[in-house]
């Protein structure tokens, strides 16, 4: 499931800052260049804040973005192995609405521009464009249907028709994690609804931007194009 691996053909991960806000720790990572800049805010997969998300924070960096990485798993502990299933026994004791309630504050108390998130981070967002947040944002391969938790969140799919916060949704019509039905579905909703913008790509699964580094043509267009769009909408 998504991201536990680095993917090359994004930069090296560059130096950060480790601060706290809100009670969320954070990686901050600065663009070489002087002078004020964006900030985007990045949430991650289950997985943390691994070197993917490092590479990640640090491309926007080279775009003269200062990133924000949230580090919202380190104090629930060390994955004790790097599988899905470790990392899921560490995702649930986190508790969903008491962090976007933080994120939230975070946003404000540091004028983020941009927020982009990944998989529950994208669950996240969208809860975050449910409550008309004044950041841009995007979310990759989110979980329309919701995921379980004992604080939990209402499931994206019974509110997004009625959202008004424009908000962009990354998504492979083969993602069977999310539910290829699910995917199909935010899909059909975004077109009666212009604040949902869904990029919907053929032959991609759950966590196609790994595909940046794929010997399959079009699934590396895929997700070359997802990561244009990602950029141009945050920029705009």
């Amino acid at each position: 499931m998504c991201h536990p691996n680095r993917v090359g053909s994004l930069p090296v991960p560059g130096s950060y800052e480790v601060k706290t806000a809100v009670n969320l720790k954070y990686r901050e990572y600065s663009p070489e260049s002087s002078g004020p800049s964006k900030r985007v805010a990045i949430i991650t997969d289950i997985y943390g804040c691994n070197e993917f998300y490092q590479s990640f924070a640090t491309y926007f960096t080279t775009h003269g973005w200062t990133s924000y990485l949230m580090d919202l798993f380190s104090d629930l502990g060390e994955l004790k192995e790097i599988t899905r299933e470790a990392a899921f026994e560490r995702r649930h004791k986190l508790r969903d609405g008491e962090t976007v309630d933080r994120l939230e504050q975070f946003l404000k108390i540091n004028e983020i521009d941009a927020v982009i998130g990944f998989c529950i981070g994208g669950n996240f967002v969208f809860e975050l464009a449910r409550r008309n947040v004044k950041p841009k944002l995007v979310a990759y391969y989110p979980f329309p249907a919701g995921l379980p938790n004992e604080d939990g969140l209402t499931p994206p799919i019974e509110y997004v028709q009625k959202l008004e916060k424009p908000v962009t949704a990354l998504v492979g019509d083969s993602d069977d994690s999310s539910g290829r039905e699910t995917i199909a579905e935010l899909a059909r909703i975004s077109d009666s609804n212009p604040a949902l913008d869904v990029h919907v790509y053929a032959k991609s699964g759950h966590g196609f931007l790994a595909h940046l580094d794929s010997d399959d043509e079009q699934l590396k267009q895929n997700a070359e194009d997802a990561l244009a769009v990602n950029l141009q909408v945050i920029s705009a």
